[in-house]
């Protein structure tokens, strides 16, 4: 193969290349909450393991209603890499982890209002699972 085919099927191969959107998390949410800021943020500003884990995206999202609540979404490398965040990560009060095939995501909230809570989180999980 000529030296020319060669940079022509690298070319042909990097224009191929899939880049995401950033995810879309719902203006409002049943239980009173509503979006009040959304950031990308820098990838080598994330949590150390997370940088270690493969972080290619970042985003904060946060909700306020009946208290408030700060979403991180993590785009990783892999999905086993998301696996392992959710078994190492510590558990913390008023905080949940979960992740789905293309992300790793940390909630955690202020609130009194646990139904409230349960009702973002399980949006939220909805919203995700069906973004593959």
């Amino acid at each position: 193969m000529a030296r020319r085919d060669w940079v022509f099927a690298v070319l042909l191969l990097a224009g191929c290349t899939q880049h995401t959107a950033a995810p879309i998390f719902p203006a409002t949410v049943a239980g009173g909450w509503r979006l009040k800021t959304f950031k990308e943020q820098p990838p080598n500003s994330a949590p150390e393991p997370l940088r270690q884990t493969g972080t290619r995206r970042w985003w904060t999202a946060v909700y306020e209603g009946r208290g408030s609540a700060t979403i991180e979404m993590y785009e990783l490398t892999s999905s086993a890499g998301a696996l392992d965040m959710v078994q190492k990560w510590r558990p913390a009060a008023n905080t949940v982890v979960w992740y789905t095939p293309r992300y790793f995501i940390v909630a955690e909230w202020s609130s009194s209002d646990r139904a409230a809570v349960t009702s973002l989180i399980r949006t939220l999980q909805r919203q995700f699972e069906e973004t593959r």
